[in-house]
């Protein structure tokens, strides 16, 4: 045998001049290939050992050296599983950096460069298929790994393990199919683990299942962009990784998972940042999706399972999001128990593309953030039906968005929510105090402080997001469900929102501390209070329309100069309940401020029927605002309005300062007029037509600003204060 190979490497010396030759040589399951041109002197000592291009070979341990004609591609290590074996063939110029072992269908690599091999790394292709076959992959420098249609099945561990703790290139071949999975009660961290980081790219579709942990898991980042990435199940997560995850483009789905379907962390080991420069360095913990399609459902068995779940920022930049968490409660830790949602991070930023979120799990929430939600642009719709659960003597309810700070900046937003005792939108936090307060009871003496937290709705300019709230749900166990409640101050600056509410506490905007609206054009029709705040609220600018069926339309529990006041910004406000509800509601009507030279028209009952009021002073009583900046009155007689009727409020000589309209009769006991240009001691008349204006400048709800329009027919005068 040792003289047959000392032939042909004499051989191989002869010829290598006269024609483009490979020189392969076999040891068990591994083949390397030598082209001739590229071998060089070989060293043969004394019938024991032979090195050919760096490589030492035992003579003992060779099983065959043939030579052929056949190409070789530089810097590359073909994995062929066949069953229960697998061949590797290894390229002559990484000859001398790369061990391999194989037993059976389990292939071990070892990769010792340190550096790139003839100006490239060294990249290991993957085909082939077997049931119980497994790549082992150790190293000191990056490397690429190809899958080139591939399927593995490792029913006793990771079916790929990579030690390297150097940067990982996961190409996925064009228009191949490649399926890894792992077996279960095993003890590996995932069916694909790498200690380094995993870019994952190519035109190929990949499928991983996690039948032990995670599918696919790394202990620093993961990019991805192009490939079809597939997790039917997991577990655990879905996808794991520390540092950063950037989504770039691709198609990602992951489906039944038993914890989250892509969960980032920091490291551990190294300190931790904020966003960096092409991320280089960067330890953030932030989840980045900037394209692609990304589908992820967690299941109903999945406690406390997230879709995106970030330590640190989840940012959505573009791409096709379809979320569903549909998970139940993780009450393993009975002081801090976890909810499924859609997204979670401490900070949570949507500034484009398209998010579609379903939630049905228990006390799901949409989006939820430790510290801040942030739209900027593109379409979010949230669509979520979870139902209530009490934990702790607590009720624990579902929500849209909940964050401490939440800054609808831009965007279009849709809120569908129908679980009793949800919640749209929760913002903000403090400390709640309740005592046996109020006339007879009467709101339960609830107090909070050391509030934080803010809810800002749109830009200074008065653009801003285009907001759809919609709440059916109920009451449950004492707790209403709302549409929008924030603990810390809301400050709406533009945009367009239109919110509704159907059950009894079904307020749509609720602060604990004080409402400003400064711009935009906003519509509440609500069961409850439209507009309710423990503070001031303040119409300084915009259009808002409030329409209440079972409550006050606004309601100010501030109970002070300027509960509700009226600047330079357009309100009506109207609820068609009747006595004791109220279209402003702040326990004296005294308490109304009007500051500038805007619109305000309220329609509704009397808290005291005309002019009495609760005890201590009630909605009918103190009908004098004190420093009005422009005319305004109350008209305690009784105006029964009609729908389908347009009721323009003028001034003697007819000129036209507003008209509005109702979408069901009103019979209003109580009502504000104040509007642009009225002057104390002046006569202004309300008459209504059943044509509307066809020349206003803004029309909204019932509002029609900016018109010459006329009524016909007299409904009441009354001389401004």
């Amino acid at each position: 045998m040792i003289k047959k190979i000392a032939t042909l490497l004499s051989l191989l010396l002869l010829t290598t001049s006269a024609i483009a030759q490979t020189l392969n040589v076999k040891t068990g399951n591994v083949t390397y290939k030598f082209p001739s041109p590229q071998t060089g002197e070989m060293t043969y000592v004394e019938g024991k050992t032979v090195t050919i291009m760096g490589k030492d070979f035992t003579i003992s341990d060779i099983d065959e050296i043939t030579i052929d004609d056949t190409n070789v591609k530089d810097n590359s290590v073909v994995i062929y599983y066949d069953g229960v074996t697998a061949s590797v063939t290894i390229a002559g110029n990484v000859a001398q950096y790369v061990d391999a072992t194989v037993n059976d269908a389990h292939v071990t690599i070892n990769q010792t460069n340190s550096g790139d091999i003839d100006g490239d790394e060294i990249t290991y292709i993957l085909n082939g298929s077997s049931s119980n076959g497994s790549l082992t992959l150790d190293g000191t420098y990056k490397c690429t790994l190809q899958l080139a249609g591939v399927t593995l099945t490792n029913p006793d561990g990771a079916v790929i393990d990579i030690t390297n703790k150097k940067r990982i290139q996961v190409s996925i071949k064009k228009d191949t199919e490649n399926t890894l999975a792992d077996g279960a009660n095993g003890s590996q961290k995932a069916c694909f683990y790498s200690k380094g980081q995993l870019q994952f790219q190519g035109n190929g579709t990949l499928t991983v299942t996690g039948n032990t942990a995670h599918a696919i898991k790394s202990g620093d980042y993961i990019t991805m962009k192009n490939l079809t990435l597939n997790i039917p199940s997991a577990v655990k997560d879905g996808i794991s990784c520390n540092k950063d995850f950037l989504m770039k483009s691709g198609n990602l789905t992951i489906l039944d998972v038993g914890d989250d379907g892509i969960q980032v962390d920091y490291e551990s080991d190294a300190a931790t940042t904020g966003e960096t420069m092409d991320h280089e360095g960067e330890n953030s913990g932030n989840l980045y999706v900037e394209g692609g399609t990304l589908t992820i459902t967690i299941p109903l068995t999945a406690a406390g399972g997230k879709c995106l779940n970030a330590a640190g920022l989840a940012r959505i930049d573009g791409g096709m999001l379809t979320l569903s968490a549909n998970g139940k409660v993780d009450t393993s830790d009975s002081s801090d128990p976890s909810f499924t949602a859609a997204i979670k991070g401490t900070n949570v930023t949507v500034n484009n593309g398209t998010v579609d979120i379903k939630v049905t799990g228990i006390a799901g929430r949409g989006i939820t953030a430790n510290d801040s939600i942030i739209t900027n642009g593109g379409t979010l719709t949230i669509t979520n039906s979870g139902t209530p659960t009490i934990l702790s003597s607590d009720v624990k309810s579902a929500k849209g968005l909940k964050a401490l700070h939440i800054a609808l900046n831009d965007g279009t937003i849709n809120i569908t929510m129908s679980g009793k005792a949800s919640k749209g939108i929760r913002c903000g936090d403090g400390t709640k105090t309740t005592s046996g307060g109020g006339w007879g009871g009467w709101g339960g003496g609830t107090r909070w402080t050391n509030v934080t937290g803010s809810y800002t709705q749109g830009k200074s300019d008065g653009t801003g997001p285009t907001l759809t709230l919609s709440q059916t749900g109920s009451t449950y166990n004492s707790s209403s469900a709302k549409a929008i409640k924030a603990i810390c101050a809301v400050t709406i600056h533009g945009g367009q929102t239109e919110v509704a509410t159907q059950s009894d506490g079904g307020e749509g905007l609720e602060s604990k501390t004080s409402i400003n609206i400064n711009g935009g054009q906003h519509y509440f029709k609500c069961y409850d209070d439209c507009i309710n705040s423990s503070g001031k609220i303040l119409f300084n600018g915009g259009v808002t329309v409030c329409y209440s069926n079972g409550n006050d339309a606004v309601d100010s529990n501030a109970g002070t100069t300027g509960a509700i006041t009226i600047g330079d910004g357009t309100i009506f406000a109207y609820t068609s309940k009747g006595s004791p509800e109220e279209g402003f509601d702040c326990d004296n009507n005294s308490y109304i401020q009007i500051s500038g030279s805007g619109i305000g028209l309220s329609a509704g009952g009397s808290q005291g029927g005309g002019g009495g009021g609760w005890p201590g002073g009630g909605g009918g009583s103190g009908n004098t605002i004190s420093n009005a900046q422009q005319g305004y009155a109350f008209v305690t007689s009784t105006i029964s309005y009609a729908a389908n009727r347009y009721y323009t409020l003028a001034d003697a000589s007819g000129n036209n300062l507003v008209t509005y309209s109702f979408p069901m009769s009103c019979s209003s006991r109580l009502s504000l007029f104040t509007a642009t240009g009225m002057v104390k001691g002046n006569t202004y008349n309300v008459k209504y037509s059943t044509d509307g204006p066809t020349d206003a400048t803004t029309v909204w709800h019932g509002l029609y600003l900016g018109s010459s329009h006329q009524g016909t027919t007299n409904v009441t005068s009354f001389t401004a204060k």
